[in-house]
């Protein structure tokens, strides 16, 4: 849905690059590419548990479009809509950037991570249709007992630039929070076109008054749980968002799962900007999480302005109450807020399973002991 307002805009940027770059590329990453390393949650290897696995997912592309096709093309519409990008020129700049990278097959990415006895290998990113792209689970072998590890990417002694993440280990057991973004701790304005394309493109984000408190809140009575994001947005946004979370919500940081979009996609493209496969693409994310921590219990925290609640009962019919222990809507004004579509998207949950809150109601949400069973 962000890209709706910008689709004419960025298929007509992109056309001339609808196919992959040919060149002579080596298996490793070299001084002419970049990457981009994704935060990863780690977890034990249900074979061996003192062995720990990282569901390690990496971006291998060439910078070399100029995007300043991109950049005015986006900011003729805009004013034509009466959207004045003003002295945010720089936000809209590196907001694009990664929409102009092109992905690079075949690249190996090894990436040492701190405190850990074994490197990880990433073993060839992917071709079409998710260029440049790798997803695995990899082994870090034994690790420190820290909550955060730091990860970079592995360079040729000429290459002097850092490339970096945060690993975040986390035992099969305990509780966790999987989290929507927009309109659930940032405020996007999803229902509302014009304002949503300012809010992803040019203004600063803002945090949903209260949320960095609950979610505070939660890092401590839930003993320290692992939060995971999902957000529908394309990982080209991921440096916005990570900078987000990480700032706002600093003690609560965690994965941010994104949608693979790539420039050579048109029809993804057209798909992204029509809002489809949202719910599926959500749900498939939940189900990777409960692939990774089959036995932690988590609460679902969402909002009401797309299919979080529809994805959350649905998440919850599928694995049971033991994994999707509550879950949590904002009631988002503008939305469909009725009680028939709770009742239909909630088929099959407790009512004492859900709760649909409204922002003068977020305070009083850190009274609730979701760890002793309140919902």
């Amino acid at each position: 849905m962000q890209l709706a307002l910008l689709l004419p805009v960025l298929l007509g940027a992109t056309s001339a690059h609808t196919c992959p770059v040919e060149r002579d590329i080596s298996s490793s990453v070299g001084l002419l590419d970049e990457v981009l390393l994704f935060d990863a949650p780690a977890f034990p290897n249900p074979a061996n548990p003192s062995n720990i696995l990282v569901a390690q997912q990496a971006f291998v592309y060439l910078d070399q479009i100029d995007i300043d096709p991109i950049v005015s093309g986006v900011q003729a519409v805009l004013n034509s809509l009466g959207l004045n990008i003003g002295d945010s020129l720089t936000n809209v700049e590196e907001r694009l950037k990664l929409f102009a990278a092109v992905g690079l097959p075949g690249k190996t990415v090894k990436v040492d991570v701190d405190g850990c006895s074994q490197q990880e290998q990433l073993s060839g990113t992917s071709g079409l249709p998710d260029l440049g792209m790798a997803l695995q689970n990899v082994s870090i072998g034994s690790c420190s007992a820290a909550k955060e590890l730091s990860a970079k990417v592995k360079l040729s002694f000429l290459d002097t630039r850092t490339f970096s993440a945060t690993v975040f280990p986390s035992p099969d057991s305990g509780f966790g929070v999987i989290s929507d973004i927009d309109d659930t701790i940032k405020v996007s304005h999803v229902l509302d076109t014009l304002a949503l394309a300012k809010a992803t493109l040019i203004d600063d984000p803002v945090a949903v008054t209260g949320m960095p408190e609950l979610y505070a809140s939660l890092a401590s009575s839930l003993n320290s749980p692992q939060f995971i994001y999902i957000s529908g947005s394309p990982f080209q946004l991921y440096p916005f968002l990570h900078d987000f979370v990480s700032t706002t919500f600093s003690a609560t940081k965690g994965p941010i799962l994104l949608q693979n979009l790539t420039v050579i996609d048109i029809p993804q493209l057209l798909e992204f900007a029509g809002n489809d496969g949202i719910f599926e693409y959500k749900l498939s994310q939940i189900d990777r999480i409960h692939g990774i921590y089959p036995n932690k219990k988590f609460l679902a925290v969402g909002d009401s302005t797309q299919k979080d609640p529809e994805t959350y009962g649905a998440a919850f019919n599928k694995f049971g109450g033991d994994f999707i222990t509550c879950i949590w809507i904002r009631s988002v004004d503008g939305a469909d807020n009725t009680d028939g579509r709770f009742t239909a998207a909630f088929v099959g949950v407790p009512q004492e399973k859900y709760r649909i809150y409204t922002d003068d109601q977020i305070s009083s949400l850190r009274q609730i002991d979701v760890a002793g069973g309140e919902c």
